[in-house]
């Protein structure tokens, strides 16, 4: 009987020891870290291989440049959506505790609303500087103005964390956002550590030549310093050429358009943009073409061809969406899906389809995977970093940053596995954000010499104050009219199809009326933007019955 205990005990042990000891060393850099080794932590979508390789080239960097042994702490409770909710429910949590203790008054919806209102800053900064926080105790609880603008200046003014010291992944909105709320910063208190300390430290690296402020309309840093960039991003179609051959595409989707041809149908991968912000992001890079084409090709007023140009693009997210086998979760899904012959197509982020890519080259150096950008039918983005407020290691966070935007971090992102400098197991394919990398000696060791973003880019300029300010909104609608109805769609798509597409039916299939431009500006937006979720709950059900009914009545008119 003893015995029998022993060797169970002996096997508990072995299943609760063991996934540590047998943890990769690359996940600690590949050091034999000690007691005395200092933990960075970040929060990330970013996936294993590029955790893997920024944690030992990190590492290393510590090591031999300044004698200290780091390792990096990733926490990834999912994508921006879903660290965009932790992070709010942390920082929330711990505000109102710190309200309370600092003013003796309620957490009231005035103090509520106030803490993350990016609206009142210059309001604050005035405040504090006529001594407002310091007759926190003269408040007037029945004064919501007051409140809220004490809460707003009390949360600028602290140094509350919620242990952790970078945001890093994601796009220029999830952070901007961020930045908005007050959850990001340019330094911390002492003023020496942070995004804006390193550029005052190294301005030569925040100029045109190296990393331009703006490229293509898209922002490359926030202009306070909350959030810089570390590496380009771009938009487009991945596709598997033996399924789409077999579909009779022989070129393969090379425009935004060719996702909702019929011979599609059941064959694109798409993710929830309402979880994946780099999905919206395609998304809004679709609108974004096809507006900048009615003025180009139509003559079209830019206010005329904003609003065609998002309606247009409205019908024909819900026919790639009614092609889609699904809306998964995990974007990375999508091309792993195609790459697997799960899938034809789907939308992805560069760097993913360039990684299936590589993945599945064979000895001849083909592979069955390919990624297209639209021609003139994305911008290239930023990926952002950025420090959280009341990061525990503030300065480790710095040298972090420092270490990305270096050109030795930047080797990193797309050097061949193995050469000087780049990663050691795994190709990034990430295009490198300065400018002044892309230099011969750089590019004989990358893995993708041929691909600079900056110049695929000059045929398209993003324009923000074309769709920027709905982009919440575009990831709403989708859901309501396209991931909430999906079985209504697909099914109506089919009798379509089936029908060679009737005119009167197809019409109906692209009233796009209760989401088009005027109704998303004028009713959709500002529900969102009050932040009242039992509204916005509200608005979501009865779009997504309305567009139910829409496309339970063609397949009953079939």
């Amino acid at each position: 009987m003893l015995l029998r205990l022993s060797i169970v005990g002996i096997l508990l042990a072995v299943v609760l020891i063991g996934p540590f000891a047998l943890r990769p060393d690359s996940e600690q850099g590949g050091l034999n870290l000690s007691n005395n080794a200092e933990r960075l932590v970040i929060i990330t979508p970013h996936n294993e291989s590029i955790q893997s390789e920024f944690a030992r080239a990190f590492a290393t960097h510590m090591k031999e440049k300044h004698e200290r042994t780091a390792f990096i702490d990733w926490r990834q409770p999912g994508g921006t959506s879903e660290i965009a909710k932790f992070l709010q429910s942390e920082y929330a949590s711990r505000f109102e505790q710190y309200w309370k203790k600092k003013t003796g008054l309620p957490f009231s919806s005035a103090a509520r609303n106030g803490w993350t209102d990016g609206k009142l800053d210059s309001e604050v900064e005035n405040a504090i500087q006529r001594g407002f926080l310091s007759n926190l105790h003269l408040l007037d609880s029945d004064d919501n103005e007051q409140i809220s603008l004490a809460a707003r200046a009390l949360f600028l003014e602290s140094d509350i964390g919620v242990g952790i010291d970078l945001f890093f992944g994601g796009g220029a909105y999830d952070f901007g956002k961020q930045a908005f709320l007050g959850n990001l910063v340019n330094c911390d208190t002492s003023g020496k550590f942070g995004p804006a300390a390193l550029a005052t430290e190294k301005p030569g690296w925040f100029r045109d030549k190296a990393i331009p402020a703006k490229v293509s309309g898209e922002p490359f840093r926030d202009d306070a310093y909350r959030w810089v960039g570390t590496v380009l991003s771009a938009f487009g179609i991945c596709y598997n050429k033996d399924v789409v051959e077999r579909l009779g595409m022989p070129r393969g989707p090379q425009k935004w358009e060719a996702l909702a041809d019929p011979r599609l149908r059941g064959q694109i991968a798409l993710a929830d943009p309402t979880k994946s912000g780099s999905t919206t992001k395609a998304f809004e890079m679709l609108i974004q073409e096809r507006i900048q084409r009615l003025i180009n090709e139509k003559g079209l007023t830019e206010p005329e061809a904003v609003r065609k140009g998002w309606n247009e693009s409205m019908q024909l997210i819900i026919k790639i969406s009614a092609n889609s086998r699904y809306f998964t979760d995990s974007a990375a899904k999508v091309p792993r899906d195609v790459a697997q012959g799960d899938a034809a197509a789907g939308m992805c982020i560069d760097f993913y389809g360039r990684t299936f890519n590589e993945i599945y080259l064979n000895d001849m150096g083909e592979s069955h995977v390919h990624f297209v950008m639209p021609r003139a039918g994305s911008s290239i983005s930023a990926d952002p970093i950025g420090m959280m407020r009341g990061a525990p290691n503030p300065e480790l966070a710095h040298r972090f940053v420092e270490f990305l935007l270096s050109l030795e971090g930047q080797k990193v992102w797309n050097f061949r596995p193995g050469t000087p400098g780049g990663p050691k197991r795994f190709a990034l394919r990430r295009p490198p954000i300065r400018k002044d990398f892309y230099t011969p000696e750089n590019r004989a060791h990358m893995s993708d010499p041929d691909v600079n973003l900056f110049e695929l880019a000059e045929g398209f300029s993003y324009r923000d104050d074309w769709t920027g300010h709905l982009f919440a909104s575009l990831r709403f609608v989708i859901k309501c009219a396209c991931i909430d109805p999906h079985d209504e769609l697909q099914e109506a798509w089919n009798h379509l199809i089936s029908d060679n597409l009737p005119a009167d039916g197809l019409a109906a299939f692209e009233n796009i009326e209760a989401i088009s431009y005027n109704k998303v500006l004028n009713e959709i937006a500002p529900v969102l933007k009050t932040r009242n979720k039992v509204a916005e709950v509200e608005l979501a059900r009865t779009l997504s019955n309305s567009f139910r009914n829409q496309y339970k009545a063609i397949s009953a008119g079939h």
